[in-house]
């Protein structure tokens, strides 16, 4: 039941996660997303190039509103000024409570404890930009340029890309979470009253169900911003990936290469557990190719450390024989393959104890015949000989 990690610690990262929808290669600076001043369509006459929605606060503003009125600047126009710039103020004001707030997405750690501060002074915002606009003209405070109303805040979309969302766009996605969340907690509730467990079927479409929903609204940056930080198997991931402490880029590297395949095994069969051992086999022989295939030799070996105790025999054997180092993932590799026919062997119930005896040590002499194939000859005996000193 993991989610939206700081938005609700119950029913989050479980109902945004998985595979639908918490992470991009570029990533969209507070500078590049700074809206306009609504100030650059008014008359000539009475534009003001210091006076903007960065001056919404302040004294200098109402005067520039005289100014405008005074140059014969129709009213509606000045409302309809007020209001953009208001919008354009409380987004920027979002842009930097977004970047200030984030938290290492890339890291197995709880995020930013600043998120509850965070909802808590963007209401405060939202509150002042609806007495600015009151101040300024009148009216509800509750309208704007395009007239949306504003929705509660139910994750903390933070970072320079999530924060800088259209302000209609950004609610929205507020909307997609509440009602995934909903969702979600209807189901956990009717399972509990029914005293049966989750299946992780039921919960794999709940959580499709809401990627698609964010597919239709975000762009494919903006929606693995949101993947890369809420989603179920981000929050796995970091996890997973604790050993090899990544840097944010191989963090999304690595997501980007295992989300679509562990996407379609959710949706398919709920868990990795509800495989067969040959199915999850292959699974896991797919997701390793393609997590080697986006990190560099040392970092890859680094991450088998940290994940897989068959590695760290291996690199452990290698150093002890006196090999160098690079052999150890080709040591690994054999007895990861020798240890999934051994478990086959063990496993098959058709086998008389002889003929799974007689089966097991085929097993060992073909892994003793694959290591002198990875290791070399040399390699080979320097690594026979430091068994027997």
């Amino acid at each position: 039941m993991s989610w939206f990690l700081a938005a609700t610690q119950a029913v989050t990262v479980s109902a945004i996660g998985a595979d639908p929808v918490p992470a991009p290669g570029a990533t969209t600076t507070i500078a590049s997303v700074q809206p306009v001043s609504a100030a650059a369509s008014t008359p000539a006459s009475a534009k003001s190039s210091d006076v903007g929605w960065q001056q919404l606060d302040t004294p200098e503003y109402p005067a520039y509103l005289e100014r405008l009125r005074a140059a014969g600047c129709p009213e509606d126009r000045i409302r309809w000024i007020v209001r953009a710039d208001a919008d354009d103020w409380l987004l920027q004001q979002r842009v930097a409570q977004a970047v200030a707030n984030d938290f290492a997405w890339w890291k197995a750690e709880a995020p930013n404890a600043a998120g509850d501060n965070f909802t808590d002074r963007y209401e405060q915002l939202r509150k002042r930009r609806g007495e600015l606009i009151t101040k300024y003209i009148g009216g509800s405070p509750e309208e704007s340029a395009d007239n949306g109303k504003e929705v509660p805040i139910v994750v903390n979309l933070s970072g320079p890309v999530l924060g800088a969302l259209p302000r209609e766009k950004y609610n929205a996605v507020q909307e997609i979470c509440a009602r995934s969340l909903d969702r979600h907690q209807g189901y956990f509730n009717n399972r509990q009253n029914e005293g049966v467990f989750l299946n992780q079927g039921d919960l794999a479409r709940l959580r499709e169900q809401t990627r698609s929903d964010l597919s239709q609204i975000l762009t494919p940056l903006e929606l693995e911003e949101f993947l890369l930080r809420y989603s179920h198997n981000a929050n796995r991931l970091r996890t997973e990936l604790a050993g090899l402490d990544p840097t944010p880029d191989e963090f999304r590297q690595v997501f980007r290469s295992v989300d679509a395949l562990e996407h379609r095994l959710q949706l398919e069969y709920g868990a990795v557990d509800s495989l067969s051992s040959r199915q999850r086999e292959e699974f896991e022989r797919q997701r390793e190719e393609v997590i080697k295939k986006v990190l560099p030799p040392e970092r890859y070996q680094r991450y088998l450390v940290g994940r897989y105790p068959l590695f760290r025999q291996a690199q452990l054997a290698v150093r002890r024989a006196g090999l160098p180092e690079n052999l150890a993932l080709g040591f690994y590799e054999v007895l990861n393959q020798h240890e999934s026919k051994r478990r086959e062997v063990l496993n098959n119930t058709a086998l008389s104890s002889e003929q799974r005896q007689l089966a097991l040590q085929s097993l060992e002499k073909d892994k003793e015949e694959s290591l002198k194939r990875a290791l070399g000859e040399e390699g080979y005996r320097q690594y026979r000989e430091s068994l027997v000193n």
